[in-house]
């Protein structure tokens, strides 16, 4: 394992998608409910994974950085986007195995990922269930436990701001927010589980991040056997994305991404 440094990671087919760089969408059913993707670019699969209440076109900033050398898949997880609603939880297992069905529903036998968050969890998590199909893989702000769940609030007490990017990741369904903002989040991935998985691993992380603190991050890094680790300093979660990231980060982080799956080849 090394450490790299750092000195200075959201339909039918229609306009909307091919508005924002997508060439294609649709919606399958799986295990985990109605499951929508968006797809652009062609060559090997890249899977993007968006964070708990984001949704897939949250990437389409990045799809320049990718498309050139991968088909770039990106999911809105279950209860997100235009995925159908979510039950009383949210469950990474059953996100996990949801996803792993897309991929078979469109012929994907094998991927690389990149999964901010909550869905940097479920990726590790996919690779927990079918290591063999999991190339290499990028977890942006995420590790295997969520060590301080975030307290659910109502819609009404969020910041202005934050109620319109519900509003706007989720189409306006105040019913499908409302089921994702009192769900309870279960994550039941065990430290040891990860000793044993062989696949190539880049943890990005800010090192002011609250919702993945770096120590639980690091332990992730330790515990797998083929992991690098990129700390940002004076960087919280939100890492890359416009509500408080680093626009220069987001510049390098694709370039980064590219360089790490090239190197593991």
């Amino acid at each position: 394992m090394k450490i790299i440094g750092m000195f200075l990671i959201f339909l039918s087919l229609g306009l909307d998608a091919q508005a924002a760089g997508w060439e294609s969408s649709a919606t399958v059913t799986t295990s985990a409910g109605e499951l929508h993707y968006r797809m652009a670019g062609s060559g090997r699969p890249l899977v993007l994974l968006h964070g708990y209440t984001g949704y897939s076109n949250q990437w389409r900033g990045f799809l320049a950085g990718f498309v050139d050398d991968y088909k770039v898949i990106a999911i809105d997880l279950p209860g997100h986007g235009q995925s159908s609603k979510l039950g009383a939880r949210f469950t990474v297992a059953d996100a996990a195995t949801g996803v792993w069905e897309v991929m078979d529903h469109l012929g994907v036998k094998q991927i690389h990922g990149v999964g901010y968050s909550a869905g940097g969890m479920t990726l590790l998590q996919m690779a927990l269930l079918q290591p063999s199909r999991v190339k290499a893989m990028v977890l942006a702000s995420s590790a295997y436990s969520v060590p301080v769940a975030a307290p659910r609030e109502l819609f009404e007490t969020l910041p202005q701001g934050y109620q319109q990017d519900l509003l706007g990741n989720h189409g306006g369904d105040m019913e499908k927010i409302r089921a994702m903002l009192s769900a309870s989040f279960l994550a039941d991935m065990n430290i040891d589980s990860l000793r044993d998985l062989q696949t190539p691993t880049l943890l990005l992380s800010g090192d002011r991040d609250d919702s993945f603190p770096l120590p639980v991050v690091i332990e992730t890094y330790a515990a797998l056997p083929d992991a690098r680790l990129w700390v940002v300093p004076g960087i919280g979660h939100a890492l890359f994305w416009p509500w408080g990231g680093s626009a220069a980060l987001a510049r390098q982080f694709p370039p980064e991404v590219l360089r790490f799956f090239r190197e593991i080849e």
